[in-house]
């Protein structure tokens, strides 16, 4: 029984890191938009998305889980008009067609 603890305390520590580690890639970004630094706002937004999917797996969600729910979250907030982004500009139509494409 003793190892299974280990395993579990084990990853319950790495879910906390990696929540941190996500507070901190928001830092990163949030340092670069203030700076007008290009390279810290895509390394912290490039952290952002890795780090979200290496806690998915730690969670026991599997990735394509998270990208199912992303379309879905991407769906609806084209629907709802998520600050008149498809409307002015089409961004979600694009990412959308970015992530699934119909071919």
């Amino acid at each position: 029984m003793e190892h299974v603890e280990v395993d579990v305390v084990k990853g319950l520590k790495a879910i906390e890191l990696l929540k941190v580690d996500l507070l901190q890639a928001q830092c990163l970004f949030q340092r670069g938009t203030f700076s007008g630094s290009e390279s810290e706002m895509l390394q912290g937004l490039a952290d952002l998305v890795g780090l979200s999917y290496l806690l998915v797996k730690r969670l026991g969600f599997d990735f394509s889980r998270l990208d199912r729910v992303l379309l879905q979250r991407l769906e609806r907030w084209k629907v709802e008009e998520l600050v008149d982004f498809e409307s002015q500009w089409g961004d979600l139509s694009l990412l959308l067609s970015y992530l699934a494409p119909e071919d």
